[in-house]
């Protein structure tokens, strides 16, 4: 479940803003917050949600105008739990809450699968708060790491997959090689844990949408695509450093910090060129179809860098085109993967440089050997575009904490 906000009063009408369980984000002016909105009655840090597993929570931040829901003032730094449907006002902007997500049967069977896996974590260290998501091999909860007083996400390996010695190896490794990649734009890996014969990650938690929740409300600012290019090209810069090759570069593995770094996740399928592993699963490193590479496509264990480079070319096509390359509505994705040009990218946004389509084209050569050659050279020639390309920066709320910016106390 997560709740989605949507602008149908301000700047911005339309855009859309995806919370999920464990996340907390600021909405105001400022130059630091998950939710900016450009408006002179708004506060540099406004007002705060905080989406539970009973819904999405709003409370005011000690805002000079005050914030409202379903007309009513909310308190300061007192979180008011949401109906689908309200209006959050603040300024003159207005967004609706909804929630969205899951259906009964979907919940229940959560609520369900919740219970399996609560008794791996010490309830006197974890707090689940709720599930984030779920994959081929696991499922990710936000927990309160209490002694530490954070908040984390837990990965846990499924269970009918973790009576599986391969597919417990995998998960093992996924831990290992996170570990194995330092890089301050790759999600960190706490800890790896194994109790009572079962096996799970504690992870770093962005406090901040993916990529493909910034898709929700259409295609981005080309000045984000680059950033989020660049930061991308140096986590596969220290990731290919380190002879691990990711195989599932797309806009929901790459998570965006509101004043940090986008940060690369879920190496759950990655590939460490000099092991002498073998894991045999049908379809193991195949990747998401609308991303991966013609090389991949093929043989998925016999890839190199530049298939990463591939994927992340795919993925910057997406975000400023608002689709991908090819889109895989059926089994002929695979022959067009293989012997089709992508649509020329030019053709779908004017705004985007000619410079920049041409890189990411050539990143989507059908050879490796036609592609640029490493991750570090696309960081570099995105960097580049970046500091041509991004607009200074105007916004006074990001000069300097006044007497508005008060943090909430209550969450």
């Amino acid at each position: 479940m997560h709740a989605e906000l949507t602008i149908e009063a301000g700047r911005e009408v339309g855009r859309v803003f995806v919370v999920r369980i464990g996340q907390q984000f600021v909405l105001g002016r400022g130059g630091d917050v998950a939710i900016p909105l450009d408006d002179e009655r708004i506060s540099r840090r406004h007002a705060l949600v905080d989406m539970r597993k009973d819904g999405l929570y709003v409370a005011d931040l000690g805002s000079r105008n005050g914030t409202f829901l379903a007309s009513r003032p909310v308190k300061a730094n007192t979180p008011t739990l949401t109906a689908p449907g309200d209006l959050l006002e603040l300024g003159g902007h207005r967004l609706r809450i909804e929630l969205a997500g899951l259906d009964e049967k979907t919940r229940r069977e959560r609520a369900r699968t919740q219970r399996l896996d609560e008794p791996l974590l010490p309830k006197e260290e974890f707090d689940i708060l709720g599930e984030i998501g779920r994959g081929a091999t696991g499922r990710v909860y936000a927990a309160r790491q209490k002694l530490l007083d954070r908040v984390v996400a837990v990965k846990v390996l499924r269970t009918d997959v973790d009576d599986d010695a391969e597919g417990r190896e995998r998960f093992l490794r996924e831990g290992r090689v996170t570990v194995k990649v330092q890089s301050p734009f790759v999600v960190e890996v706490y800890d790896v844990r194994v109790m009572h014969g079962k096996v799970y990650l504690v992870m770093e938690l962005i406090n901040g949408p993916s990529a493909k929740d910034r898709l929700a409300s259409g295609t981005l600012p080309i000045a984000e695509v680059l950033k989020i290019g660049e930061e991308t090209a140096r986590a596969l810069e220290a990731a290919h450093a380190k002879g691990v090759i990711h195989r599932d570069i797309k806009p929901a593995n790459i998570l965006l910090a509101p004043n940090g770094p986008s940060k690369l996740s879920d190496f759950g399928i990655a590939k460490e060129l000099d092991s002498l592993e073998s894991l045999t699963s049908t379809g193991e490193g195949l990747g998401t179809l609308a991303y991966v590479s013609p090389e991949q496509a093929q043989e998925a264990k016999k890839v190199g860098p530049r298939t990463d480079i591939y994927s992340l070319g795919a993925t910057l096509y997406h975000l400023i085109a608002g689709r991908p390359p090819f889109t895989p509505a059926n089994a002929k994705v695979l022959l067009e993967i293989l012997d089709k040009p992508p649509p020329l990218l030019m053709q779908y946004r004017s705004d985007c440089p000619p410079e920049l389509a041409a890189l990411i084209h050539r990143m989507l050569a059908k050879a490796p050997e036609d592609r640029p050659p490493s991750a570090a050279y696309c960081a570099e020639r995105l960097a580049e575009m970046r500091k041509k390309h991004t607009p200074p920066i105007t916004d006074r709320g990001a000069l300097g904490k006044t007497a508005d910016m008060s943090e909430s106390t209550g969450f």
